[in-house]
């Protein structure tokens, strides 16, 4: 999994979450979009989760291009916002999922990652 992540506090407990549930993932972290396009080519990702606010790209506009990366592999935003408005448009967009920051956002990654297999 790559995670787009420009505040370290919100890696560290995800990572830390997941390692409490003894997930068994691969999660490499870049804080900007400009580093996850230059990591995606040769990285054989499965999953590319994206903050919506970052330094480099913002909102749907930033989901677009995350998703024409991925190139149909699954994305899930990770956003500091509960807004179903924007968590809608960005499942419409082909996005799958919208977790939320807080504590119970590595239990949703694992959700999400598990209807996918």
């Amino acid at each position: 999994m790559l995670l787009v992540e420009d505040h370290m506090t919100d890696v560290l407990l995800l990572r830390e979450l997941l390692s409490l549930m003894a997930v068994a993932w691969t999660l490499e972290d870049v804080p900007t979009f400009a580093e996850a396009v230059g990591r995606w080519p040769g990285g054989a990702f499965d999953l590319l989760v994206v903050d919506l606010n970052l330094p480099d790209g913002q909102g749907l506009e930033l989901l677009a291009r995350a998703l024409e990366l991925a190139s149909g592999v699954p994305v899930v935003v990770l956003s500091g916002h509960q807004h179903p408005g924007l968590a809608a448009q960005a499942v419409q967009l082909g996005a799958r999922g919208y977790v939320i920051k807080d504590l119970e956002a590595a239990e949703q990654l694992h959700d999400i990652v598990a209807q996918l297999t």
